[in-house]
C-alpha cells in the first residue's frame, strides 16, 4: 500500500517543472481564463 505522500510526491514529478507546480499551475489556468475570455469577446457576448 501506497502512503498519501509517495502519491503527492509522485505526480508532483510527472509535471513538466516538478519544483515549480504550482506557478506552472497557475499559468495554465491564467491561460485558459484568457482564453475563454477573448472567446467571448470574440463572439460579442462581453
Amino acid at each position: 500500500m501506497t502512503q498519501p505522500d509517495d502519491r503527492e510526491k509522485n505526480w508532483r514529478d510527472s509535471l513538466p517543472f516538478p519544483p515549480h507546480w504550482l506557478w506552472y499551475l497557475a499559468a495554465k489556468i491564467l491561460v485558459l481564463a484568457l482564453a475563454v475570455l477573448i472567446g467571448l469577446r470574440w463572439n460579442g457576448l462581453i
